[in-house]
């Protein structure tokens, strides 16, 4: 059911730019552009505006200053539109949708994707939407259990729909295919794999290798890369084993080396991906992502490392070899983390976010706010000119000026 809150909008195209953040981690990266004040300690960010979204872990969506949200009140799930500068809220979409807060607070997973002028959203029980983004109205619908043959996994669907050219990518993990490519403004399917394969929990990460492009699909008990000039023609799976099949972190390829991490004792692994067969280069249990995001930058690894009852680092490291650069303590468990220009910055699972500077020997941290967010925060931070959007799973969400 769909709630309209404001006048009427003049119909438009939108179109992503290089200060919007238009899906989960930006374009999957995790990086934009922009320059941002970090001297906090004198000139501490202003928040903008507060919002109570309702229980969840999505992330954000900007676009043209609008930014996309969702949450769950227990009964239904609501995506909200809120104009970014002014926190007003522009539409809702809701829909019927149970909370399940299986040792969690429950809520959706799958941060929404926004390409031209349209809104993708996920819910945990597979109800694909297709809205407009100038009013929130409903393009198309479906549903990846119904329509797919889809199988949710234990804490419910989680991978972002995906958008490459003309397909929207989504992953219903059934028997009738692991990867389904529906066209983004109609949704009919253009084609799908006929491999099965376990639910996974990370989003498909676009990118090119052996000479084609791919969707790297980071599945319940595999790596898949899909060659998207070939209807998904599978170019290489790698085994990757986690409890409860719980692979949640993006994967990154880098020079013909694949990078992946999960949590439960796994740790991560480098495998090269350049020939024939994948071969494993290096790997080590305790180090270990379980959901939290990688970043890759000039060709080294950075994230916040650790695990349930883990506490969490900051590494910094070589993927060719497998050095760590340099490694910094921090107060929680887990983080998300971006990089905007030459800043990084990262929101902890216990509400503190950090700035600082990627140093290859060091990190020299400019800046640090305790307790930004009541813990726990698990969605990634988003950023889109000069503004940060963050929230909790309880549903605290807010916007900070990071404008210099």
């Amino acid at each position: 059911m769909r709630f309209l809150l404001a006048l009427p909008l003049l119909l438009a195209t939108f179109s992503a730019n290089a200060q919007d953040w238009p899906a989960y981690l930006n374009d999957g990266s995790g990086i934009t552009t922009g320059s941002i004040n970090t001297d906090w300690a004198s000139n501490k960010p202003k928040t903008l505006w507060k919002k109570e979204v309702g229980k969840g872990c999505t992330s954000w969506a900007i676009v043209d200053d609008r930014a996309i949200v969702g949450g769950n009140d227990g009964k239904k799930d609501t995506f909200w539109c809120f104009d970014a500068k002014t926190g007003n809220e522009l539409w809702k979409h809701s829909y019927g949708e149970s909370l399940q807060p299986k040792l969690y607070d429950g809520g959706p997973n799958a941060t929404p994707t926004i390409d031209d002028g349209l809104v993708y959203t996920l819910s945990k029980t597979g109800q694909l939407f297709c809205l407009k983004l100038s009013d929130g109205s409903v393009v198309w619908e479906k549903h990846l259990v119904k329509d797919f043959g889809g199988k949710a996994p234990g804490w419910g669907f989680s991978a972002s729909p995906t958008v490459y050219k003309d397909l929207l990518l989504t992953l219903p993990s059934g028997k009738k295919g692991a990867l389904y490519a529906l066209d983004k403004k109609t949704g009919k399917t253009i084609w799908n794999t006929d491999n099965a394969a376990r639910p996974g929990y990370a989003a498909p990460v676009i990118a090119k290798l052996k000479g084609t492009t791919a969707a790297l699909a980071f599945h319940g008990r595999t790596l898949v890369a899909y060659d998207l000039e070939k209807k998904g023609k599978i170019l290489f799976s790698q085994s990757w084993r986690t409890s409860y099949d719980v692979n949640a972190s993006n994967p990154q390829y880098h020079d013909g080396k694949l990078f992946i991490a999960s949590g439960y004792g796994m740790g991560y692994a480098v495998v090269d991906v350049s020939g024939s067969k994948p071969k494993m280069v290096h790997k080590e249990n305790d180090t270990r992502m379980i959901f939290q995001n990688s970043l890759l930058i000039d060709g080294d690894i950075v994230g916040v490392f650790g695990d349930k009852n883990i506490d969490a680092e900051l590494i910094r490291m070589d993927m060719d070899s497998g050095d760590i650069r340099w490694r910094v303590e921090l107060p929680s468990t887990r983080g998300s983390s971006i990089l905007i220009g030459d800043t990084f910055v990262t929101l902890l699972e216990n509400g503190d976010l950090i700035a600082g500077k990627l140093g290859k020997d060091k990190f020299t941290e400019t800046g640090r706010i305790k307790g930004l967010l009541n813990k726990v925060c698990w969605s990634s931070i988003a950023y889109s000119n000069g503004r940060l959007f963050a929230r909790n799973n309880k549903g605290q969400a807010l916007v900070l000026d990071l404008s210099k």
